[in-house]
């Protein structure tokens, strides 16, 4: 049913390749498909890449040079964190290169720093003020408006970037709504805020915990199901491929 698909049937074909293959995938076989006079279903997109270099080299198995799925294993770093780097530093323009002092530094600075600092400090304050409970919230007030505004823009930038098949730029906006809750969060500053108004500090909680769920939901495509349900789980939900609906 793909290749000969019904009209009924949404069903698009989108190839992700190197950039050597383009002539191939995009004239040569397409032009076979059509002189064979079959409906076969045909190109919808193609996605390409340029190279990705090793440190200052280039790959090479046969030297051993460059990390591969056994030595990535070995290493101990998860593979979410290997997802997220790799897409990062995706080639879709340019060539890119892997280096481990990168995937530190962005380990580090965007995934601990930004999106982790975030969810640690939003779960850690509802568990321990709030009996582990997500507290009620609204988006009435204005901070909880402009954070909605700024969460809107970043979140359809998201989508238009996926629709596109750009990977890097929906990574990029994905990372951009958890800038937005750690800015939220720490302008709150719930910590604070309990003191003389328990009811704000709890919005400010849940709607941190709300947006948490909605971090994983974004970067589940990047960084995989086990990374998506682990954060579901630190809010007590339960995860399925019905949940990012």
């Amino acid at each position: 049913d793909w290749w000969f698909p019904k009209a009924e049937h949404d069903v698009k074909l989108v190839q992700f390749m190197g950039k050597d293959n383009i002539p191939f995938h995009t004239v040569v076989f397409p032009a076979t498909l059509i002189a064979s006079g079959r409906p076969w279903l045909t190109m919808h997109h193609i996605s390409t890449t340029e190279y990705l270099n090793y440190e200052e080299g280039k790959f090479s198995k046969s030297r051993g040079t460059g990390v591969f799925g056994d030595s990535a294993k070995d290493t101990g770093i998860p593979v979410c964190v290997f997802r997220y780097y790799l897409l990062a530093t995706r080639p879709e323009t340019a060539d890119s290169a892997f280096k481990w002092s990168d995937l530190a530094a962005k380990n580090n600075t965007e995934l601990l720093a930004n999106m982790g600092n975030f969810i640690n400090r939003a779960v850690t304050f509802v568990t321990k003020q709030f009996g582990g409970k997500v507290p009620a919230c609204t988006l009435d007030g204005p901070r909880e408006q402009a954070l909605k505004a700024e969460v809107d823009a970043a979140l359809g930038a998201y989508v238009s970037s996926l629709e596109a098949v750009s990977l890097k730029d929906g990574l990029r906006h994905a990372m951009a709504i958890s800038r937005c809750g750690n800015v939220y969060l720490q302008e709150g500053a719930p910590w604070q805020e309990i003191k003389t108004d328990r009811a704000a500090a709890g919005v400010t909680c849940g709607v941190a915990c709300n947006l948490c769920r909605l971090i994983a939901v974004t970067f589940e495509p990047y960084m995989g199901s086990d990374f998506a349900a682990r954060i579901f789980r630190m809010l007590g939900l339960a995860h399925s491929p019905d949940t990012n609906a």
